[in-house]
């Protein structure tokens, strides 16, 4: 906490003005003499003690003093360099040596208030202690004229000691602060002014008293502490009843990051992590007031990272500070940790039924990075494998997505699961209900096939709460023991609902719509449509029939066009070689037969076009390139079933007699 003001600003002008009792105490020895002639000495002498005036010129200083400690990530606090003012011990020494002096009382005829009438005489004279016919010494009249003083009303008290026949009639004349008319508040950059305006409201109207007014900066004070800003209230004028507030609010000037290394405790050149990815998280920022509270969020965003060991902040004072505006240099210091690494372990499948030398054994494989080039992206990678169940899974995120000022993050994960479907299609427990029917072919264990993928979005709303919006799709396929597709289960009983047993056929439509809820947005509607079918020929030989297409009706940006070719399109042509339009067709024939173990190979034919939609596009882009709109390949090529999904390697020639190779994952 800053240094406060004194408790009564006027007490540094009353301290200052200790010569001035010399006078008083001289007058009043001689007012003690017995001769007339000392009586006329003293009222001639008309001794009088005056303390500087107060309106029309500034009354107190205290500059606002800077905090040179840090704020860190773990202790998140900060503690001030102290203001030492004046030498305590020897003030303390020098009042107990003026006590121990032994002090002339002095008889006290009649004491009067001069220079005020009414409610504030009454105030001044509830003040005193000092009563006619009672002896006094010096100090005790000097403390009674500061209880007058300290009453805050007046800005000067000048005290007279005036000889008579009875004893000394001691006379003070007293001069009242002004009316307080109006308030200005200068330097308030974040204090508002119907703060000022409601903290001082009580006072207009009536003559200042500094008590109250030390009470209502005090509050002004407060609300810059319990806020965490590093301002209070320095100085202020009183000119004609108006007060003149001076506020000294320190303001950021620069912010600088340094990286330490966490064994050597020297700079390091060369970081991971990219400056704008710190900054991003920093509220604070130059030009800004300082706010401790901001600061300690920033800290505590900037560690949530999970990519330090140790975040602090460092202010020091700014060559270009002032008293009047002072300005702090921030130094933000970095400990970076270890990010990424590689795991590998094994251990038991409490859901394993297989059989074998090391029946439900998995062993795994992991890879973790969450400083992902130097981006505070995070990658990582899992595979499982054991007799049955296998995992494969690749989950990306970026926290902060493209610099987005709400702070959206993105999640993608792909992930291929192969699991035995035994709990549902193991084996008969009672050897005697077996049906005799079942062909050896009908016997092969059951493995279920998942292939996900899923893009999830979030963005935080407020303080505890985040909205998610992801899309996530999952194809399901049912496998024997070889890897091949399967419809039925031992019993001939349908695995899925999807297809029916006698028919593996699938139709599958979708449907994208854009709506224009700002002008810059664009509208059209998105259809596509696929279709299998699959036809069983002599033996293991199977010609896959496969149809797709797609339409745009309305804003179609170039880039969202259809394109037309590549390995899962039209194969012989590079990606998008054929065409890309408006409307979409494509078809395909391949005949497949299996080779060994996961091997399988195949002969196709594909076709393509954009039925004459290319000129369409915006700019024609298909046109202008050549591309002739529509085209065939026919190839060959294998198939292996793996734990990822299944991979192609293909050679395909186009209608130009052109051959190239094409390597793919996933049906095509």
């Amino acid at each position: 906490m800053w240094p406060k003001l004194p408790p009564n600003p006027l007490q540094l002008l009353w301290d200052g003005a200790e010569r001035g009792w010399g006078a008083l105490s001289a007058g009043m020895n001689n007012a003690a003499g017995p001769g007339p002639s000392s009586v006329q000495h003293q009222q001639q002498q008309h001794l009088q003690f005056n303390l500087p005036p107060v309106g029309g010129r500034r009354i107190v200083r205290m500059p606002l003093p800077l905090p040179l400690a840090s704020i860190s990530s773990s202790s998140q606090s900060l503690q001030p360099v102290p203001q030492l003012v004046g030498n305590p011990a020897l003030r303390q020494k020098q009042a107990e040596a003026r006590k121990d002096a032994p002090q002339e009382r002095i008889l006290i005829s009649e004491v009067e208030i001069l220079g005020v009438e009414g409610e504030l005489k009454e105030v001044a004279e509830n003040a005193l202690r000092t009563h006619p016919n009672f002896a006094y010494t010096l100090s005790e009249v000097k403390q009674d004229v500061a209880r007058v003083f300290n009453t805050g009303f007046f800005r000067a008290c000048v005290p007279d000691a005036v000889d008579t026949r009875d004893g000394v009639k001691l006379i003070i004349r007293v001069t009242p602060n002004d009316e307080i008319r109006g308030m200005v508040a200068m330097g308030a950059n974040v204090l508002p002014n119907s703060v000022v305006q409601d903290t001082f409201k009580d006072l207009y109207g009536k003559t200042l008293n500094f008590v109250t007014f030390k009470q209502a900066i005090n509050t002004l004070d407060k609300w810059y502490h319990d806020r965490g800003i590093l301002g209070q209230v320095t100085d202020f004028d009183i000119h004609d009843g108006i007060v003149s507030l001076e506020c000294a609010e320190a303001t950021v000037g620069d912010v600088k990051l340094t990286f330490i290394d966490g064994k050597t405790q020297q700079p390091v050149e060369s970081p991971r992590t990219r400056p704008e990815v710190i900054l991003r998280h920093m509220t604070t920022a130059p030009g800004q007031v300082y706010n401790l509270k901001q600061a300690k969020r920033d800290i505590a965003s900037i560690y949530a990272t999970g990519l330090f060991e140790d975040v602090n902040v460092t202010p020091n004072e700014s060559e270009s500070s002032t008293e009047a505006a002072p300005k702090l240099d921030l130094t933000v210091n970095l400990v970076e940790r270890k990010t990424g690494g590689l795991g590998a372990g094994g251990g038991l499948s409490t859901q394993a039924r297989s059989e074998g030398a090391l029946p439900g054994f998995v062993g795994s494989f992991s890879y973790n990075e969450r400083n992902l080039f130097g981006l505070n992206q995070k990658l990582s990678a899992l595979v499982e494998i054991g007799q049955v169940d296998k995992i494969f899974r690749v989950q990306h995120t970026d926290p902060w997505l493209l610099g987005d000022k709400h702070r959206t993050s993105r999640t993608i994960q792909v992930m291929n699961n192969r699991s035995s479907g035994a709990m549902v299609h193991g084996g008969m427990e009672d050897p005697r209900i077996m049906r005799e029917d079942v062909s050896a072919s009908g016997n092969l264990d059951l493995v279920i096939g998942r292939l996900f993928a899923g893009v999830e979005f979030q963005r935080p709303l407020s303080a505890g709460w985040a909205g998610t919006l992801g899309v996530s799709g999952q194809r399901t396929t049912c496998l024997g023991e070889h890897g091949h597709h399967i419809s039925l289960d031992r019993f001939q009983v349908p695995l899925t609902c999807s297809v029916n047993p006698d028919d593996d056929s699938q139709l599958s439509m979708s449907a994208e719509v854009g709506l224009p809820l700002s002008r810059s947005w664009l509208k059209f509607l998105r259809l596509r449509g696929r279709v299998d079918k699959p036809v069983p020929l002599l033996g293991p030989l199977t010609l896959h029939l496969r149809g797709r297409g797609g339409s745009v009706v309305g804003d179609l940006p170039p880039y969202e066009a259809f394109p037309i070719g590549g390995t899962n399109s039209v194969r012989g042509y590079a990606e998008g070689g054929v065409g890309s339009g408006r409307h979409w067709l494509e078809g395909t024939a391949e005949l497949q037969a299996p080779l060994v173990s996961v091997l399988s190979g195949s002969l196709f034919a594909d076709w393509g076009s954009d039925l004459k939609s290319g000129a369409s596009v915006i700019g024609n882009p298909a046109g202008l390139r050549g591309k002739p709109g529509q085209g065939y390949g026919y190839g060959a090529g294998i198939r292996a079933d793996t734990p990822i999904g299944p991979l192609r390697l293909e050679y395909a020639w186009n209608a130009h007699r052109v051959g190239r190779f094409h390597v793919g994952v996933g049906y095509g």
